[in-house]
């Protein structure tokens, strides 16, 4: 079955908002996984491939981010070139 996966930003900035004003953590569904059967909401979504998508507030990353995707990979590809160690050195970008 083919699906198309959205993170719906508006839900996350109303989650901040609505965290700032009551004084306490919301975290409202924001992935939203459409087929042709229809739509869904979720937190979490796991692929056969063994990546997971995550929403999480509470555990927002340095970059702001409370959505992300988690991997475990063999080989990986970024823009075409098969990465290796030395492409993440943190000192250099």
């Amino acid at each position: 079955m083919k699906a198309q996966i959205y993170v719906n930003r508006h839900i996350t900035a109303a989650n901040k908002k609505a965290s700032k004003l009551r004084g306490v953590l919301v975290d409202e569904r924001a992935i939203s996984i459409n087929t042709y059967l229809g739509s869904v909401y979720a937190k979490r979504v796991e692929f056969t491939s063994g990546c997971v998508l995550i929403q999480d507030a509470s555990k927002v990353r340095c970059s702001g981010a409370s959505i992300w995707i988690e991997a475990q990979f063999e080989s990986l590809v970024i823009d075409g070139v098969a990465a290796d160690r030395a492409m993440f050195n943190k000192g250099e970008r």
